[in-house]
């Protein structure tokens, strides 16, 4: 008579815990994969089905195959190594979950910093060390800031709190006053915070602001951190940072409306995204210029994607809501509009170039380098005579050669910033900041991004703001996995050329790129032909090469002109005679003579005159028409 061999009591306590364990694991791993909403129908049933068989073969196994010792220590085994792969797999779908939480839900409050700043050699430490002394601000630019800092000023020393003089609806009240007599007013809060023990002085532009720190004439200035970037790209205050501290700071936070302009299928409908790119590390909410300016049209029907880049300088005309705070119509660098937020950068490009744009995406540095380096690097290749021994952005870090590079998220940031290195400048810096994209897009799409994954989820997650939906994003995600499109990238530029001109932002006149509107045209025209479903290399371009450049100083952008044949009316008010000043249609500073080129502007008030070349004559500038 055979002897039945008894369970061990223990091994069923033990069977029975894991049972738990993998049916619990197995519904959390079914429920992150629903709630994560990645995989199209077709693939998430199977998908469910397969988990649910993983759990019932295994549950099987640790409660029928145990009767001999073998069986005991491989179905537990087995078991376990079905609980690890689950857990790692559930964990990584909240990973992914969790990430597009963060990257599409946003507060709409955006950070802004105003410091106090004074000279190192200063013995100031903290605000009370400058009572009895004396601050400077800006008198026509950020006076909503200056405001919020001399508010917060108030507070802290025991005054009482102050009710807002400005509304950021009323940001271009100050910069209307401007005349000639302004430097003989009292400064522009005095009166309204004369109790704080600080002689105020006011100041028309950063330049003259920055400099009155440096030559003494007050102890400290106020100036909002937006700004910084712009002292410190002036060659006399290259090392603001170093030379300066700050010794109070205030922080306040302003609502900034973006909605998206919503399409109703993003896999079957073309749609414009804007990819904002600002200059500075750390969080991506916080206000700063726009480095990058690329508008990514994309048809999901057609497997196009168009990039269309903006130099960072281009001058063009401001456009934004008034809670954005910049001055609608004022001419400026286009990098200057992402200090008022990316709403302002999308209104001004919408407006340029004559497109709506569907979507936003706002990165920073610290974007580019913890995506590059979550990715485990990317590789661009370099053509015959574009290699760069070392790069100005950061003269430390090795540059790159011809042929493939891989770029580790330093070296990939600084090859995306680079443009002193070229002798075509900004042109060439739009083409590596292109070539950056479209590696970074290439390694996350391939195979390696498993080994990856974990920390490409958390470069993701604190990498970019957009207005996209999660169920968009993840609308985007099924259509990938379900028809792997094979993507075709295209990419144009805009045109542009240098010159001194007034910036708003600034007060003062500045380095700018002024569009040569042909370009913008033609930009105009590809995007269109890709949302179309047209490839943008059908846009003929051939004819710039039997055409002058169009440059606008002026704005006023109308997208039905044709630079074929007409080069576009001048404004009355624009220019009078060679010896005139340009008038944008608002009080600001006078932009000098020395600025045009009397090579380049011809002696007459005649529109068709207004774009020349040292070697057109007469009889060609008016073949092209007014």
């Amino acid at each position: 008579m055979r002897k039945v061999r008894k369970k061990s009591k223990a091994f069923q306590i033990f069977a029975i815990i894991l049972s738990v364990l993998l049916i619990l694991i197995t519904v959390i791993a079914v429920a992150e994969l629903i709630i994560l909403n990645v995989l199209p129908t077709n693939l998430l049933i199977p998908a469910i089905l397969i988990l649910v068989l993983i759990c019932a073969i295994g549950f099987i196994c640790i409660n029928f195959m145990n009767r001999k010792t073998s069986g005991k220590i491989f179905s537990s085994l087995f078991v376990l190594i079905l609980i690890g792969a689950l857990s790692v797999g559930s964990f990584y779908l909240y990973r992914t979950s969790n990430m597009l939480t963060n990257i599409t839900t946003h507060s709409g409050e955006v950070k802004n910093t105003v410091s106090l700043i004074a000279l190192q050699s200063s013995s100031a430490k903290d605000l009370e060390d400058l009572e009895n002394g004396s601050i400077g601000y800006l008198r026509t630019i950020d006076n909503y800031g200056t405001e919020e800092f001399l508010k917060d000023v108030s507070k802290h020393l025991g005054n009482d709190e102050k009710t807002a003089k400005l509304s950021q609806s009323t940001f271009d009240v100050y910069a209307l006053e401007e005349d000639e007599e302004a430097e003989e007013k009292e400064a522009v809060f005095a009166s309204d915070y004369g109790d704080l023990p600080f002689e105020q002085t006011d100041y028309v532009s950063v330049q003259a602001l920055v400099q009155a720190l440096y030559d003494g004439e007050v102890d400290a200035i106020v100036l909002n951190e937006t700004y910084r970037g712009n002292v410190e790209e002036m060659e006399e205050y290259a090392d603001f940072g170093n030379e300066t501290k700050v010794v109070y700071e205030t922080i306040y936070y302003t609502d900034k409306a973006n909605e998206a302009l919503v399409v109703s299928d993003v896999t079957t409908e073309p749609f414009n995204i804007l990819i904002s790119g600002n200059d500075t590390y750390g969080d991506v909410g916080e206000l700063s210029r726009s480095d990058v300016n690329m508008i990514v049209t994309v048809n999901p029907s057609t497997g196009t994607i168009l990039l269309t880049s903006i130099p960072r300088d281009t001058y063009v005309e401001s456009a934004c809501d008034a809670a954005d705070g910049c001055l609608t119509g004022a001419m400026d660098k286009i990098t200057h509009l992402g200090m008022y937020g990316v709403n302002a950068s999308k209104m001004t490009i919408e407006n340029f170039l004559g497109i709506e744009i569907n979507y936003t995406f706002r990165v920073n540095f610290s974007s580019v380098t913890d995506i590059v380096d979550a990715l485990g690097g990317i590789d661009v290749y370099i053509e015959e005579g574009m290699a760069v021994d070392t790069f100005y952005a950061d003269s430390s870090l090795e540059g790159v050669t011809e042929g493939w590079n891989h770029l580790e998220g330093d070296r990939a940031l600084s090859f995306a910033r680079e443009r002193y290195a070229y002798e075509d400048g900004d042109n060439q810096r739009v083409k590596n900041q292109q070539k950056v994209l479209q590696a970074i897009v290439d390694k996350a799409t391939s195979p390696d991004i498993i080994v990856n994954y974990a920390s490409l989820m958390d470069a993701f997650s604190g990498a970019f703001e957009t207005n996209m939906s999660t169920k968009e994003i993840t609308s985007l995600l099924q259509y990938q996995l379900q028809a792997n499109p094979d993507w075709t990238f295209e990419t144009y530029q805009i045109d542009v050329a240098g010159d001194m001109m007034y910036c708003a932002a600034l007060g003062q006149e500045a380095s700018v790129s002024i569009p040569d509107m042909r370009t913008v045209q033609i930009a105009r025209e590809k995007i269109e032909a890709v949302m179309n479903g047209e490839s943008s290399d059908s846009v003929d371009t051939e004819w710039l090469e039997t055409t002058y450049p169009v440059y606008n100083y002026w704005g006023q952008y109308d997208s039905t002109m044709d630079y074929r044949t007409d080069t576009g009316p001048v404004p009355d008010d624009t220019y009078t005679d060679s010896n005139s000043t340009y008038d944008y249609g608002y009080e600001q500073s006078v932009v000098p003579e020395e600025s045009y080129s009397e090579e380049s502007y011809l002696e007459t008030t005649d529109p068709s005159q207004t774009y020349t070349d040292p070697g057109m004559s007469q009889e060609t500038i008016e073949s092209y028409g007014t």
